[in-house]
C-alpha cells in the first residue's frame, strides 16, 4: 500500500490533474485530504477542475479575464446551488424587468408621477416566481426582455422579444418557459441533449440557444415554439464527431443578424428566421438557404498545444489565427484570436441604411482593429448594438463605437486623423472582467463582485441602477438630470472612481434620510442647496460612495459594527454576471442571507444607526468649506485626484 501512495506522489502534476477530471466535487475534495501535497491550493485550488466543474454542473459560461481564478471557481460552487437570485432594473414598460407588470387600462387609475414609477426601476429588484425553476445560470438582457438560462438547461423570458411588433401577445411580467416543437423534450421534465441549452444569447428581438447536441435553436416570440436551424451548405454535424464533440461552438443573437462559430467553418452569419403563420406550429426546423461566412476564421490550432505562448511561424501563416471570441454589432463583427489581435469585418459593407441589409460574403474582409502600438496582448472583446470594448492583458479596458471601424477602415494611410479607443480611468486595472451594453449606458462588473455604472439612463428610467426616478436621490449619487428630456447622466467625477450599483435595501433609506436633512434638517439646507453646483453635486456623491462601498464596516460613532468575515471571502451581494439591453440591466447574484442579515440588524433595529448622521459637510477641492455648525465631514478613502480631462460618456 505505501509503495502504492509512493508512485502516486511521483506523478507529474499534469497526470494527477487529469485523473482529476474524471472526479465529481465531493470525490475531488476527499482526494485533497489525503495528504500534504495535494492539498496545497496549487492543486486543491485547480481552476482547471473547478471551472470545468461549475460550467458543468451550472452551465455558467466561462469569463476569460478569470479564467484561471480557481479560488473563486471553488467558492462559486460551494454558493451556486442556493444563493443565485436575479436583479433587474431600469425601464418597464414591456414587462422585460420581470416584475409585476401594469397594463395601460391599469396606469391610466393611477396619478402621472406614480403610473411613471411603476413603469420603471431604478434600484435592483429581485424578478418574480423564478425560484421554482431551480439554479439560474445565466441572465442576459434582450431589446424589451430578459431571459435566463437554468441549470438543467431550460430557458425562461419575461417582457416581449420583439417590442416594435404590434402583433406580439401582451407582455409577460413573470418569466415563462421557451418552448419547443411537438416531439422533443423540454430540459425541465427530463434531460435531452438534443434540447438542454449549454449557451444562449438574447438579441434585441430574437434569443438563440445552442444545446448538448450542438443544435441551434431560434425563438422570436416568448410564446412561440422553438426553431432548429439547418443551413444548405454547411454541415453542423448536430451528432457530434467520433468523440462526441459538436461542431458548433458559440452562437450569438446580435442587433439584427445571428451568428455562430463552426469548428472548420468561421464565423457564419444569417438572418434571424421567424415563424410565419402559413408554418404548421409541427414544423421544428428551419432551412437557412443564405448565410455568409467570415473569412479566414476557420483555422484552428492543434488540440495538443505548446506550453509557451511563442508562436510558431507555421502557426503565423495561417491567416489572422484561432478565433477566441466575438461579438455582432449593428454594423460589424468583432473578434479577437490566439495571437492576441483584434479584428472587425463589416457585415453589410454596401448598405448605408439604417435597415438591415442583404449578408454578403463576397466583398467581406476582415481588418486588423488593433494595430496602434499601445494596444497590448487582447484578450477579449464584448459588446452589442453600436458599442464594444476590448480588454488586455495588462488589465486595461478600451471602449469604442463601430464609428471608430468604420473610420479606421475609411482612414487607414492617415491614423493621425482617426479617434481613438476611450480609456476610462475607473476601468482601467480594477479586475473588471465584462461589460454590458445598453442603448445610452454600460456597466462593468469587477472580480471582487460588484458593479459600476457609467453613461446616460434615457428619460430617468433607472438603467444606471444608481436610485433616482428623477428625485434627488439620484442627485446624490452623482446624476445630472437633464430639465426637457428628463435624461440622468453621470457627472464626470464619476469616470474616475466609478459608481456601484448597490443591491441593500437598507443604502437606500439611509439616502433618503440625508436627502431630508440628516439629523438636522434646518442645519443642512445651505449645503443641500448647494449640490445643484456641478463640482459641489460630485464631490458629494463621491463621498456618499465611499461611505456605502464601505457599509459592512461602517462606525457612525455607536458601538462598533461587528466585521462581517464570511469563509469563501465572498460578499454578501456578490455579483456573478452581468447585463444591459436598450433602457434597462440585470446580474445575476449570489446573495449570502446570514452575512447580509446581520449586517441589516446592525442598521436596523429600534433606531436606525445612521439617525444620527449629519448632511456632509466638506471641505471642497476649489478650497471652500460647506456652511454649516457640524464638523468637516471625513473623507473615509481620502480625496480623490479627479481626471476631469475624461468628459464622460454619452
Amino acid at each position: 500500500m505505501s509503495e502504492v501512495q509512493s508512485l502516486f506522489a511521483e506523478l507529474p502534476l499534469d497526470v494527477v490533474h487529469i485523473i482529476a477530471g474524471y472526479l465529481d466535487a465531493p470525490s475531488f475534495l476527499a482526494l485533497t485530504q489525503t495528504c500534504k501535497d495535494l492539498a496545497d491550493p496549487a492543486f486543491a485550488h485547480s481552476w482547471l477542475f473547478w471551472s470545468s466543474a461549475v460550467r458543468s454542473t451550472f452551465r455558467v459560461p466561462n469569463q476569460p479575464v478569470v479564467a484561471h481564478d480557481g479560488l473563486r471557481w471553488k467558492n462559486l460552487y460551494k454558493r451556486l446551488l442556493t444563493d443565485t437570485r436575479p436583479y433587474t432594473w431600469g425601464s418597464n414598460t414591456k414587462g422585460n424587468l420581470g416584475h409585476s407588470y401594469k397594463d395601460r387600462y391599469a396606469l391610466s387609475q393611477l396619478p402621472p408621477r406614480e403610473a411613471y414609477r411603476a413603469r420603471q426601476r431604478s434600484w435592483p429588484t429581485e424578478m418574480e416566481d423564478y425560484r421554482q425553476h431551480g439554479v439560474i445560470a445565466d441572465l442576459q438582457a434582450g431589446g424589451w426582455s430578459t431571459t435566463f438560462l437554468t441549470s438543467k438547461g431550460a430557458l425562461y423570458s419575461a417582457g416581449v422579444m420583439d417590442g416594435l411588433n404590434w402583433r406580439s401577445p401582451s407582455p409577460k411580467s413573470k418569466p415563462e418557459k421557451l418552448k419547443y416543437p411537438r416531439g422533443y423534450v423540454h430540459p425541465a421534465q427530463r434531460y435531452d441533449r438534443e434540447t438542454a441549452i449549454k449557451q444562449f444569447c438574447a438579441g434585441r428581438a430574437h434569443v438563440l440557444g445552442l444545446s448538448d447536441a450542438g443544435r441551434i435553436w431560434s425563438w422570436s416570440d416568448i410564446g412561440d415554439l422553438g426553431l432548429s436551424v439547418k443551413f444548405l451548405n454547411i454541415d453542423l454535424n448536430e451528432r457530434g464527431d467520433p468523440n462526441g464533440r459538436s461542431k458548433v461552438k458559440k452562437v450569438v443573437a446580435g442587433w439584427n443578424k445571428s451568428a455562430a462559430l463552426v469548428e472548420g467553418t468561421g464565423i457564419v452569419l444569417w438572418e434571424p428566421v421567424y415563424r410565419t403563420d402559413e408554418e404548421a406550429p409541427a414544423d421544428d426546423a428551419m432551412l437557412v438557404l443564405e448565410s455568409a461566412i467570415v473569412p479566414n476564421t476557420g483555422f484552428q490550432r492543434g488540440r495538443v498545444r505548446p506550453r509557451s505562448d511563442a508562436l510558431t511561424e507555421q502557426e503565423r501563416d495561417q491567416g489572422i489565427g484561432e478565433v477566441l471570441n466575438f461579438i455582432v454589432l449593428e454594423k460589424y463583427v468583432v473578434l479577437n484570436t490566439h495571437h492576441g489581435r483584434v479584428f472587425a469585418c463589416e457585415i453589410d459593407p454596401d448598405d448605408n441604411q439604417e435597415d438591415e441589409g442583404e449578408v454578403r460574403e463576397d466583398s467581406q474582409e476582415a481588418s486588423d482593429t488593433a494595430r496602434d502600438k499601445d494596444i497590448d496582448f487582447v484578450t477579449d472583446v464584448q459588446g452589442s448594438f453600436r458599442n464594444f470594448a476590448i480588454f488586455t492583458r495588462p488589465g486595461e479596458v478600451l471602449t469604442a463605437t463601430q464609428d471608430l471601424i468604420r473610420q479606421q477602415q475609411q482612414h487607414s494611410r492617415r491614423r493621425h486623423d482617426v479617434q481613438t479607443f476611450m480609456k476610462i480611468p475607473a476601468l482601467q486595472n480594477r479586475g473588471v472582467i465584462a461589460l454590458a451594453f445598453g442603448d445610452y449606458h454600460f456597466l462593468a462588473l469587477h472580480k471582487d463582485g460588484y458593479i459600476t455604472s457609467y453613461g446616460t439612463e434615457s428619460q430617468g428610467c433607472g438603467s444606471l441602477g444608481l436610485g433616482g426616478h428623477r428625485d434627488p436621490e439620484g442627485r446624490l449619487r452623482g446624476i445630472r438630470y437633464n430639465g426637457l428630456s428628463h435624461d440622468g447622466k453621470l457627472v464626470p467625477h464619476a469616470y474616475t472612481t466609478g459608481r456601484r450599483v448597490w443591491f441593500e435595501p437598507e443604502k437606500r433609506e439611509w439616502i433618503k434620510f440625508l436627502l431630508s436633512g440628516g439629523r438636522d434638517p434646518q442645519e443642512a439646507v445651505e449645503r443641500m442647496r448647494m449640490t445643484h453646483d456641478n463640482n459641489v453635486q460630485a464631490e458629494v456623491s463621491e463621498w456618499i460612495e465611499q461611505e456605502g462601498n464601505a457599509w459592512g464596516t461602517r462606525n457612525d460613532g455607536h458601538e462598533p459594527p461587528p466585521v462581517v468575515q464570511e469563509e469563501d471571502d465572498l460578499s454578501p451581494y456578490f455579483a456573478l454576471s452581468v447585463t444591459a439591453a436598450g433602457w434597462h440591466s440585470g446580474s445575476l447574484v449570489l446573495v449570502n442571507d446570514a452575512a447580509a442579515s446581520r449586517i441589516r440588524a446592525n442598521c436596523i433595529g429600534r433606531r436606525y444607526r445612521w439617525a444620527g448622521d449629519s448632511f456632509p459637510r466638506l471641505e471642497l477641492s476649489d478650497g471652500r468649506v460647506m456652511p454649516g455648525t457640524v464638523e468637516v465631514s471625513r473623507w473615509r478613502e481620502g480625496k480623490p485626484e479627479w481626471d476631469l480631462e475624461f468628459e464622460g460618456y454619452s
